[in-house]
């Protein structure tokens, strides 16, 4: 017994081709649907999700905004307070803390949390009281990971771990495996087993120290968020402690907002995050993306449908006079498409399986192949044979079920669907072009990134992180670094490459100035010691890197420092240079005097534009950075961890790494995305050119006696490829004149988001459109070359 229809064996090839590209096609779209689906459920499994919401702050200072998902705890109880529409109110902080159980240090990303965190953000719990489990001051629940790690299979209920402080916490909870959530933690503790650390010590704080608090919220039923949001601003007004500011920044300085909860994962991008969330433009890509390749296989399926069927006009005549009715061929065509549909749906679910690992390291993200067995993504599933079935069978079987059997027998019914099937084509190549040119210039923009003009010399530079700005061990350690073979220089700094810190300083810039505009004027200011420049190899553009005589500056004592150019045009100088030895008066009311012009240096991302810098020079900073020398870096590397680790012991878990590690970590989305691009427009070039290979085969076939009769009278190799090639060539020109101008408007705007991007040169344009012309010429080529080796006689005896 045999499972394809008579046809479909005569045309194995086809058939075969046909189920693969649609089984791609299909997978693409599954695997894709199943991250879609986990990302956009992340943080909608809590109780009233809706009405969940998270406080938080943004600051604003001298034109600069900085956007945080945290906010001061002690609005807590005011906002309780003030807001009756608001039916519970919690907080969390994140810490990395040091665990010891036994002889045993773990260090793990810790919540300290309020006694009410699991009413409010209720992850389930596999053991314990959701309702007292941090009820206790020294209550903690912990993920099962860490249980297992710190107690194997023995019961963790009751156990006692102690933290570096000293304090010693209880487990009261073991939570059940938890989801993708926004929050990044092991283990939640009570608040109060914080000690002297704890909220409770903060009352009459100001409410600009920020910290690594999120306050969250829960509306009750029916209550307006956007009501609770619009009076925000009056509540700042009236509750915030802000006493530290000048009167004339209070104003604006603090504005609080509500972040739903369910959005924070895709939606909010905020300072200093502890966990990377989702990434909107990667998903909306991704999406794209997968419906343009499902696109593709279901106009390859559909193209190769209609192809086939119109060999089967002769079989049509047959049964229908026979007896056959119209309702019937429909029928028998519609099922036979279903049919082939279903088997490769199911094909497309191996695949699926298959090719999940490695598309959840290519977007760094976990997900299961559950949701597809329940929900809409169930129902994509089951609705998929039947709706591409339909597309694909449908029409060809109305078309030849129509035919009258005396013109079907006598050969003179010309092929339909011609004019369809070459929209299909062109529409094919049109996204295989696109997503070429899409693939090649998110490409070339993320080398461009990386290359451009930084402003100093990101080799060799190692870097340490979150030290505490102590004068004297930082004397220590750069006196014990320059003893050390390997090291070139050091310096201390705050701010590095790749950071994101914000730190802005009020200067009162005096009439007197060089062409700096009279005022008081905000400007980012960071500390940096005096090897900053010669260490990271910056550019003095003016002045000196120090003045004569240069001490670090006494309490109240003068201060000197640098403007990059960007600094100095921000202050109003038309000539950078012409700010070297003037004069200001900071916050403190101490005199600031500009020592040297720095050409500008980009420490962020390709999406900003050179930044307005000023570097206070002084004798440390939170940030070390080392330069190496060329060659094996681990023994300087060794030897400076090992210093450091000696002299900042309460530190060893301070950040460290590469400069140039740093900066390309900050392209990693670019990078997600060209590689999604190029994966997708690989699959999207396979998928046309494998209905082009089965559209050329069907048609080399039916005029097999055609070209025997053409070489029979003299006909060239050459000529006959004309022939062929000219017919599927042309549909790839015309997508070719789609494709550009849509791929361009789309990449337009994508590189809008970039201070330094690359140009839209036609080369690449150029290029995407030869790749897809020469395949398809080379898929033709091979049919040519097949039919052109049949010796004439037999071509002649085809029919």
């Amino acid at each position: 017994m045999t499972v394809l229809p008579p046809f479909f064996r005569r045309h194995a090839l086809v058939t075969l081709l046909n189920l693969f590209g649609l089984a791609v096609g299909i997978a693409g779209f599954l695997v894709v649907s199943l991250y879609v689906a986990g990302e956009l459920m992340v943080d909608r499994g809590f109780t009233g999700a809706d009405r969940l919401y998270r406080v938080a702050s943004t600051l604003s200072l001298g034109g600069n905004t900085v956007v945080l998902g945290a906010s001061t705890p002690l609005l807590a109880e005011p906002l309780a307070q003030d807001f009756p529409e608001v039916e519970a109110v919690t907080r969390a902080s994140e810490e990395d803390i040091d665990l010891r159980e036994g002889d045993r240090t773990l260090t793990v990303p810790l919540l300290w949390a309020d006694a009410n965190l699991l009413q409010v953000l209720d992850y389930p719990l596999a053991r314990g009281d959701a309702t007292t489990a941090l009820s206790r001051p020294d209550g903690l629940v912990v993920t099962p990971e860490l249980a297992r790690t710190l107690f194997g299979d023995a019961d963790p209920m009751g156990r006692a771990v102690s933290v570096a402080g000293g304090q010693i916490l209880t487990i009261t909870g073991v939570l059940k495996p938890l989801a993708e959530t926004h929050l990044k933690f092991t283990g939640i503790a009570a608040d109060s087993g914080r000690g002297e650390k704890n909220w409770a010590h903060m009352v009459g704080e100001q409410w600009s120290h920020v910290g690594e608090t999120a306050v969250y919220a829960r509306l009750r039923p029916g209550a307006s968020a956007s009501a609770v949001e619009a009076r925000l601003a009056d509540f700042v007004r009236r509750r915030a402690v802000l006493t530290q500011l000048p009167e004339d920044v209070r104003a604006g300085f603090l504005t609080l907002r509500l972040d739903p909860v369910p959005a924070i994962h895709l939606h909010v991008k905020t300072f200093n995050q502890r966990k990377m969330g989702g990434d909107v433009g990667t998903l909306g890509i991704l999406s794209v993306a997968a419906l343009l390749i499902l696109g593709v296989a279901i106009a390859n399926y559909t193209n190769l449908a209609t192809a086939q069927a119109i060999n089967r006009a002769r079989e049509v005549g047959i049964r229908k006079l026979a007896g056959a009715r119209r309702w019937q061929l429909v029928a028998l065509f519609t099922g036979e498409s279903v049919g082939l549909a279903m088997a490769a749906t199911l094909a497309a679910l191996a695949m699926v399986e298959v090719s999940l690992p490695a598309f959840q390291a290519l977007v760094d993200r976990s997900f299961g192949i559950a949701p597809l067995l329940h929900g809409g993504l169930l129902a994509v599933v089951l609705g998929t044979p039947l709706a591409v079935g339909g597309l694909g069978g449908l029409y060809p079987a109305l078309v030849l079920s129509g035919y009258r059997p005396a013109e079907v027998l006598k050969g003179s019914v010309a092929p339909a669907a011609g004019r369809l099937r070459g929209v299909l084509v062109v529409a094919q190549f049109a996204i295989s072009i696109a997503l070429i040119i899409a693939t090649a210039t998110v490409l070339r923009q993320v080398d461009h990134a990386r290359t451009a003009k930084l402003g100093f010399l990101p080799e060799n530079l190692y870097m340490v992180s979150e030290l505490p700005g102590d004068v004297h061990r930082a004397a220590t350690m750069k006196a014990e670094l320059a003893k050390l073979p390997g090291i070139l220089g050091a310096t201390f700094s705050g701010l590095a490459p790749g950071s994101i810190d914000q730190s802005m300083s009020l200067m009162t810039v005096p009439a007197d100035a060089h062409g700096a505009t009279p005022g008081q004027t905000y400007i980012a200011e960071f500390s940096a010691d005096p090897d900053f420049i010669a260490t990271y190899g910056l550019e003095l553009k003016a002045g000196a890197a120090l003045p004569p005589g240069w001490r670090p500056p006494a309490e109240g004592g003068r201060r000197y420092v640098w403007l990059t150019e960007a600094g100095a045009r921000r202050l109003g100088y038309g000539h950078p240079a012409d700010a070297v030895g003037d004069r200001y008066t900071d916050e403190e009311n101490r005199t600031v005097e500009v020592a040297g012009i720095l050409g500008d240096v980009r420490f962020r991302t390709a999406r900003d534009a050179d930044e307005a810098l000023m570097f206070g020079i002084g004798a440390t900073g939170g940030t070390l950075t080392v330069r190496l020398a060329a060659g094996d870096p681990r023994p300087a590397l060794a030897a400076v961890n090992a210093l450091v680790d000696t002299l900042y012991p309460e530190v060893r878990r301070a950040p460290r790494g590469f400069a140039d590690e740093k900066l390309e970590s900050q392209y990693r989305t670019e990078e997600r995305q060209a590689k999604v691009f190029a994966l997708f427009s690989a699959l999207a070039i396979v998928l046309a050119n494998l209905g082009l290979f089965g559209l050329t085969a069907l048609a080399a076939a039916r005029r097999t006696k055609e070209i025997g009769l053409r070489r029979v009278v003299g006909a060239r190799v050459l000529d006959i490829a004309w022939l062929l090639a000219w017919q599927f060539a042309r549909p790839v020109l015309i997508a070719n004149a789609i494709a550009w101008p849509l791929a361009w408007w789309g990449l337009h705007r994508w590189l809008a988001q970039f201070a330094v991007r690359v140009d839209q040169g036609p080369g690449t344009f150029l290029a995407a459109g030869a790749i897809a012309l020469a395949v398809a010429l080379a898929t033709i080529t091979l049919h040519v070359v097949r039919v052109t080796q049949t010796p004439p006689a037999g071509a002649l005896r085809y029919e």
